[in-house]
């Protein structure tokens, strides 16, 4: 049980068959020196085997059989293993190393010992002639092989702290980097690269600096001086460049990690793109839930006296008719009179259209306060963005050709059919016009729909023009549009938004310049939307 043990321990440390290391190096020429032998060896005792880390005198030689050697008898006892004279003692007088090269005489070994107690092999003498070992050398291998042991454990450490590493970058939701001591990146976790865009093989080897943006960049590298000689900082909201030029923000927690020879620079990253997201989206609420607010406030205000105007406007609008074609008919009728009519048809005409545009914002602005009491029923979203995109058709066919891509295994979703369609009409007219009229076959409406664990994914998107960054962060305020004035009320991605998220689920967009616009909604199913509420209305 205890040679399993020992072995166990032996393997633990990672040092059989490893390259020369100048440390071992120099204590084995210590040792001979100091002990006046030809040969030292730093012997590691495998199960059928001694391995020499280090060796002085025995050139091209790196292990013998372990049933020959002097240090396994070494390795049983706690102190050093003295053999004045081989050729008088029963155990080695016929060993083929006595009898044969390198012809052992002398032989003192001082076993290296683990922390808890296993013996793993000795710094060991050996001489051609017979001879005792002096108190004072004695002394000086102790000492020596101290440092050996000290040496392996310190490498033992430098394992342990890897291992630790790794089963951080294994484990952690963060993006996590370790850099060495000049602040290349010598590891990284796959949260890291799916953040940064990157695989592996393009980020090691680089300064972490050179992926921060460039106005953040010294920054960084104050921080990194700072955890060079303070051994831990942290680093709120730091930036790094993704693969297409987008900033992630990260806060980061840092430390040294200093065993042995060894530093390295270990760097845990949280993502705030979620807290930030999470963030906008609270705001998002509060402002939908002030305009509802306003909304219920002023619609009933605003409803009553503005059918009146509109009857009137109507109304009057049929009485200039009647006027003008009773004028026309009565003799001596002048000519200027027709201007007057005319004017006066375009002023009414201009005031019912302006009528309706608020009875319309009013109306819209319902959706923000108390919708209608409408449930929610299975709805399959495949037909329904079918029955929509046939509706849209007359936009599109001047504007851009239609590529969909749907999952035909699609399952239904808990939603409010008239509203969803609603929703995806808004996303698609807003898809159409964001492309150049006139060229359809370089213009592009894609209609995609994925299943994500439990949830269904529908983007739209278009090849337009894009939406620019500043921008992006307040096209679901209300009232917000970036429409010429008069052509939109700025209200239509904002109660889209709305309409979504009291279905249960998200609406998201990206955008990039020059490229397009994806909207994505996200809605759940089969279970998960049992769990949001049955009515819009909630």
């Amino acid at each position: 049980m205890y040679e399993e043990k020992r072995l166990q321990a032996l393997q633990r440390y990672g040092i059989l068959d490893t390259a020369p290391e100048a440390e071992y190096d120099d204590i084995v020429q210590l040792a001979a020196r100091l002990c006046d032998a030809p040969i030292a060896l730093i012997s590691l005792v495998d199960r059928d085997r001694q391995w020499f880390k280090a060796n002085v005198g025995l050139p091209g030689v790196t292990e013998t059989e372990r049933c020959i050697s002097f240090c396994t008898f070494a390795i049983e006892r706690e102190h050093v293993l003295v053999i004045e004279d081989a050729t008088k003692d029963a155990r080695f007088a016929s060993c083929p190393l006595v009898t044969g090269a390198p012809f052992i005489r002398f032989y003192a070994g001082a076993p290296i010992q683990t922390e808890d107690g296993y013996h793993l092999g000795t710094l060991c003498v050996i001489d051609r002639e017979a001879r005792p070992l002096t108190d004072e050398q004695r002394r000086g291998l102790l000492a020596l092989k101290r440092q050996v042991e000290l040496l392996l454990r310190l490498r033992f450490q430098v394992k342990q702290a890897e291992e630790r590493n790794r089963q951080l970058l294994r484990s952690s939701n963060d993006a996590v980097f370790v850099l060495d001591e000049l602040g290349r990146v010598v590891e990284l976790n796959p949260v890291a690269e799916r953040l940064l865009g990157l695989g592996s093989a393009q980020v090691l080897g680089s300064f972490i600096d050179a992926l921060a943006p460039e106005d953040e960049r010294e920054s960084l590298r104050r921080a990194l001086q700072q955890l060079r000689a303070r051994g831990t900082v942290r680093m709120e909201n730091q930036g790094l460049r993704a693969a297409r030029g987008e900033r992630v923000a990260l806060d980061i927690a840092a430390s040294l990690q200093e065993v042995g020879h060894a530093r390295r620079l270990l760097l845990v990253g949280h993502d705030l793109t979620e807290k930030r997201r999470l963030e906008q989206q609270s705001i998002q609420n509060d402002r939908l839930a002030s305009v509802g607010a306003l909304a219920a406030g002023i619609a009933h205000e605003i409803n009553n006296p503005i059918a009146y105007v509109l009857s009137n406007l109507s109304f009057l609008e049929g009485w200039r008719d009647d006027l003008e074609r009773q004028l026309v008919a009565s003799p001596g009728f002048q000519s200027h009179v027709t201007d007057l009519l005319v004017e006066a048809r375009e002023v009414i005409s201009e005031s019912l259209d302006g009528c309706k545009r608020i009875r319309d914002i009013v109306r819209d602005m319902r959706y923000f306060s108390h919708a209608p009491d409408e449930s929610l029923a299975p709805v399959d979203i495949n037909a329904s963005l079918d029955f929509v995109l046939r509706m849209a058709q007359s936009e599109l066919k001047g504007t851009a050709h239609l590529e969909k891509d749907y999952d035909v295994a699609l399952p239904v979703v808990f939603a409010n059919e008239s509203r969803l369609s609603q929703v995806f009409l808004n996303l698609i007219i807003n898809a159409i016009q964001a492309m150049p009229s006139g060229s359809p076959q370089r213009n592009t409406l894609r209609v995609r729909t994925a299943r994500e664990g439990e949830h269904v994914r529908i983007d739209i998107s278009d090849t337009g023009h894009g939406i620019p960054p500043e921008v992006l962060p307040k096209i679901f305020d209300p009232f917000f549009t970036t429409k010429p004035a008069g052509s939109g009320t700025g209200l239509g991605l904002s109660i889209s938004h709305s309409l979504v998220q009291k279905m249960g689920g998200e609406l998201r967009v990206r955008s990039e310049q020059g490229s397009g616009t994806t909207f994505s909604l996200v809605l759940p199913t089969g279970e998960r939307a049992l769990e949001v509420p049955t009515a819009l209305a909630s």
